[in-house]
């Protein structure tokens, strides 16, 4: 067998060291330099991908828009005036985008192709993170920091559900298989498990030892969910039981994370200006290394066609007023 080089990378967490040996050629992604989304200030909550059309998608509270890159052309389209966009799901069925705006209160569906604004539906309270359901074209919200999901018809142009649970929805997750949406709640620790036929909330399923949960994804061929800490714990939770089966540590302040489904890889982006690399090809979670990326990268994405994973970020006077950046490693 041909002798692999090796990369020793120290991680801090909390003040302890912790040693990692991996694959030099595996553990570190190469950075490109950063493009400068044109014409627009201000940070991303969070930034998703569209992989038919290959097109990042950044929605930008402060400036009020939702951009796009075409990583394909490598030129941005024109910005779509959606309000403070904070979080956006793809419709591939319905070819379109809908989009959680939270100062304005209210969801906003785009058309994919024309890049225009057909839908617009308001909320009774500010909107935040959100996933989609093509099944029954429904969007699943999150009231920022309260204690609701509302479930809306974006056909209908109505919400149809509100959902109480704990403070903090801070992930939703869709799986159509299984008709449920799971929502990481960050106040009391648990993942809530909400069935998509009734709207209700019908178990929830503690993360720890991962503490106030943010980032989460699902990994459908390993039947589990992928969720992490604000503490810097990474844990995977069993479908079936909703019992965590392992933990990794990863960097703290961890906010949004995104999941290569091929590469079978978990990339974790923290606040702190890291990115976390944690490989998930086995039952078992593997903390594999950390990139430096830029102070407030807390938003993270993956093009699962090419495997470019993408970050956000801001230079300047501050989160609202920065110049905005989007970055692309390899």
């Amino acid at each position: 067998m041909k002798n692999t080089p090796w990369l020793v990378i120290y991680s801090c967490f909390f003040g302890l060291s912790f040693l990692h040996a991996v694959p030099a050629d595996q553990a570190i992604l190469t950075k490109e330099e950063a493009i400068l989304v044109p014409g627009v200030k201000g940070g991303t909550d969070f930034i998703e991908f569209d992989q038919e059309r290959g097109r990042l998608l950044a929605g930008h509270p402060g400036n009020g828009t939702l951009d796009i890159y075409d990583t394909k052309s490598k030129n941005f389209l024109p910005s779509i005036p959606t309000g403070a966009a904070n979080d956006v799901a793809v419709d591939s069925k319905g070819g379109r985008y809908i989009v959680s705006v939270s100062k304005q209160q209210k969801v906003v569906s785009v058309d994919a192709e024309k890049l225009t604004i057909t839908g617009s539906i308001p909320l009774p309270g500010k909107a935040d993170v959100l996933t989609f359901n093509s099944k029954n074209g429904t969007a699943y919200v999150g009231h920022d920091d309260a204690t609701e999901i509302w479930v809306v018809d974006v056909n209908a142009g109505k919400v149809v559900a509100s959902i109480p649970i704990a403070e903090g929805p801070e992930a939703l997750v869709c799986d159509e298989a299984a008709n449920r949406v799971y929502a990481n709640v960050k106040s009391a620790d648990y993942i809530a498990v909400i069935d998509t036929v009734s709207n209700i909330s019908t178990t929830s399923w503690p993360t720890a030892p991962a503490k106030s949960p943010h980032g989460l994804v699902i990994d459908t061929e390993g039947h589990r969910l992928i969720s992490v800490g604000g503490d810097g714990t990474l844990v995977s939770i069993d479908l079936g039981s909703g019992k965590v089966v392992s933990s990794a540590k990863v960097s703290p302040r961890v906010d949004q994370i995104a999941y290569d489904p091929v590469f079978k890889r978990v990339y974790c982006a923290s606040g702190l200006g890291v990115l976390s690399v944690v490989d998930a090809s086995g039952s078992e979670l593997k903390h594999l290394g950390d990139v430096t990326t830029h102070k407030g990268a807390h938003a993270v994405t993956v093009d699962n066609n090419t495997h470019a994973v993408w970050i956000s970020f801001t230079e300047g006077a501050s989160w609202n007023d920065g110049a905005s950046y989007i970055q692309k490693l390899k």
